[in-house]
């Protein structure tokens, strides 16, 4: 854990791109900018594989397996990140204005980044997504959040293979290893969710 720790520090200092593996996935990992961490969690600006930035997200430390940086991947995604830029389409959700106004919120309630960003998300309204040791339903899922506890939320979210559902789902704040907004996928989710339950979710 210390080890992770430091390779984080190192990773915000230095601004570096770096690969984030989670326990258990050897082979898959994200790739994005360490941005801050705290006691349990870490914030990272997400890059895809065009080169975008593809949201925020929160992990929590405790689920990760390593950190790496100095790749020949990471080399090649930083030429595909200078393209994106060149071409215009390296921020095309203003990520880094969110990034911003995140830290200073943060900065000012003094949660944790976990607790900030589902509070971000739940009092403006956006879909986030989810994973992480939710038993008894999936690894991931991508909605709104309900209603916010102490220990839990309640969850809404979206099964795109039926639109005619409303599911909801309590997920504790200690089962969520990932927590992501402002990315592809969850304004692919919204639009869904604005086209065909509009009123069901909001």
């Amino acid at each position: 854990m210390s080890a992770i720790r430091d390779d984080l520090a190192k990773a915000i200092k230095d601004k570096n791109l770096v690969e984030i593996y989670s326990k258990g996935t050897n082979e898959q990992f994200s790739v994005g900018y360490v941005i801050q961490q705290d006691e349990k969690f870490v914030l990272v600006k997400a890059v895809n594989v065009d080169g975008e930035l593809d949201g925020l997200v929160v992990f929590r430390k405790a689920s990760l397996a390593r950190v790496i940086s100095d790749t020949d991947y990471l080399k090649s995604m930083t030429t595909i990140i200078t393209l994106a830029k060149q071409r215009g389409y390296f921020d095309v959700w203003n990520t880094e204005r969110l990034v911003t106004k995140l830290l200073k919120k943060q900065n000012k309630t003094k949660h944790s980044l976990l607790k900030t960003l589902l509070k971000q998300a739940f009092r403006h309204d956006q879909v986030i997504q989810l994973s992480g040791r939710i038993k008894k339903h999936g690894d991931s899922y991508a909605g709104f959040i309900h209603s916010e506890h102490k220990k839990y939320i309640e969850f809404n979210y979206v099964d795109m293979f039926d639109l005619k559902k409303r599911p909801q789902i309590a997920i504790r704040y200690a089962e969520i290893d990932e927590a992501s907004f402002h990315s592809f996928e969850t304004f692919n989710t919204t639009a869904v969710i604005e086209s065909f339950m509009p009123g069901d979710f909001h």
